[in-house]
């Protein structure tokens, strides 16, 4: 997300059309009907970005356990701080906090 946020905006994209381009889109793509968007009904998954927080990236800071970034040493300009999964608050500025509650959904079958 940083990433997309840093580069689009470089590219002259709005926060509206990076929004489609990382939640409205791909849910309506893979039929993820309660997915997408903020609304009654849908799934509270989200998260805060600070467009203005500069960082460098390095593998060894990210809390994944995979041991390397293809992004190591990209500069960002922007940061995600906090981070929703159905409701419930799992990142807080910029700290992970609480348990795992993603789960797995499975696709429906699209015609």
């Amino acid at each position: 997300m940083p990433g997309l946020v840093s580069e689009g905006r470089r590219r002259g994209l709005s926060y509206r059309r990076i929004a489609e381009l990382t939640s409205w889109n791909p849910a309506q793509r893979y039929g993820l009907l309660a997915k997408g968007t903020i609304g009654v009904g849908y799934d509270a998954d989200f998260c805060l970005v600070d467009p203005s927080a500069s960082w460098t990236v390095h593998a060894e800071d990210s809390e994944s356990t995979q041991e390397y970034t293809p992004f190591e040493g990209f500069e960002l300009g922007a940061r995600v701080t906090d981070t929703w999964v159905r409701g419930q608050q799992v990142l807080t500025d910029g700290v992970i906090t609480g348990e795992p509650v993603g789960r797995y959904l499975h696709r429906p079958l699209l015609r």
